[in-house]
């Protein structure tokens, strides 16, 4: 049986299932691997070792097989042979139900980056019902099937969109080309600009002006999903530099351009992608508008950067001045002069921003809530938290 059509089988496997897919040979490589969703480095089963460890204990031809590690990720694995040789197809992961996260962080005591990585993680990860679970591993033990089915539909076109296609070379104008990329790349920089300066109204204008920055786009006049995704990637990645060039902090600018990439590749509707595209302007100017520091010098930057990344961890200000090649009493000094506040007083602020994100946004206790912002005492919190809001954690929420 030829390898292509084994592969070509997987591929089919992915787009029904829309998981990960691993297909590997008797020797256990990897023959094909989309993986849409990465396990992060600090959760067991990263880096493929639950696709290699699943595909070790496989030791019956033609069986399916199901795994789940000790997170609750849960994988299915169909072992066949096709021929002489041997091949394991894999699906996953996916969670059987939604996993409690505030457990999991406390359990293996993570990081507060770790912490966001895995809520970042588990918001990607599908929780399939018994039933939809149980379709996929029927779709996978029919894999065999899959291979010698062959798909070659008879494509009718009309012949009004074949004279209407050729109409559109013959009037191709490359003067009117070329003004068209002139405008877009100045439309770009403008757009960059507004973005860069936080300006939502301004980059949501340029952008509805018949998308003139995305002319491109009718490279793929008869894919309009592949279409608009791709035009969402390049928005995205422009968002992105745009935010870098404001100085918004690296995992800020990480978290929210992974979160998009995501909603990208499985939005599946167009409609989705048009309300993505504003959604996306409007979260990066915001980001920008809130967490720029391009008014600070390099130094209380790293320091701000280093601060956003760990707010949930005692600071110890010698390491943190050691770290940033400086003396710890010019750095507070510092700190103090360009932020108006000391570097104890910014965590606390960074602490509570976090807090009444997690109180709008999570159905979590406010214990939970607590320990996750970094303080073990969660009645502190509450009077630290009132301190600063005027009401108590509860009665924020209440107030929503």
């Amino acid at each position: 049986m030829e390898q292509s059509k084994i592969i070509s089988s997987a591929i089919k496997i992915h787009h029904l299932t829309n998981l990960n897919t691993y297909l590997l040979n008797q020797n256990r490589e990897f023959m094909y691997h989309h993986e849409m969703i990465a396990i992060p480095a600090f959760m067991p089963g990263s880096d493929n070792h639950d696709i290699l460890y699943f595909v070790e204990k496989m030791t019956h031809q033609e069986q399916l097989y199901s795994y789940t590690n000790e997170w609750g990720l849960h994988y299915y694995g169909y072992h066949f042979m096709a021929g002489m040789e041997g091949y394991t197809v894999i699906i996953g992961p996916y969670f059987d139900k939604t996993p409690n996260l505030y457990h999991l962080t406390r359990d293996y005591d993570l990081s507060n980056a770790q912490s966001e990585d895995l809520r970042v993680f588990g918001e990607k990860v599908y929780v399939l019902p018994a039933e939809q679970s149980s379709s996929f591993a029927s779709v996978l033990q029919q894999f065999k099937a899959i291979i010698e089915q062959e798909t070659a539909p008879i494509i009718l076109v009309s012949e009004k969109n074949k004279s209407s296609a050729s109409k559109k070379l013959e009037d191709f104008n490359v003067d009117k080309e070329a003004e068209l990329v002139k405008l877009r790349y100045k439309t770009e920089q403008d757009f960059m600009h507004a973005v860069e300066q936080g300006d939502k109204t301004k980059a949501l204008e340029l952008i509805n002006s018949n998308n003139v920055l995305f002319y491109f786009s009718e490279r793929f006049p008869n894919q309009p999903l592949r279409r608009l995704k791709n035009l969402a990637i390049v928005l995205n990645t422009l968002l992105r530099t745009a935010a870098k060039n404001s100085y918004v902090p690296a995992i800020l600018i990480h978290r929210i351009s992974e979160k998009f990439a995501f909603e990208i590749e499985n939005a599946n509707q167009l409609k989705v992608l048009y309300q993505l595209e504003d959604r996306m302007i409007e979260e990066y100017c915001s980001l920008v508008s809130s967490s720029s520091l391009k008014k600070y010098s390099t130094l209380i930057q790293r320091a701000i950067e280093h601060l956003q990344s760990s707010y949930d961890k005692q600071i110890n200000k010698e390491e943190l001045a050691d770290l940033l090649s400086t003396h710890p009493s010019h750095l507070s000094r510092k700190f103090k002069e360009e932020t108006k506040m000391t570097i104890t007083s910014y965590q606390q602020m960074l602490r509570i921003k976090k807090a009444k994100h997690l109180l709008k946004t999570e159905e979590l206790t406010i214990e939970e809530i607590a320990w996750m912002i970094g303080y073990d005492d969660p009645s502190y919190f509450a009077r630290v938290f009132k301190k600063e809001i005027g009401s108590t954690p509860t009665q924020y929420r209440d107030r929503l």
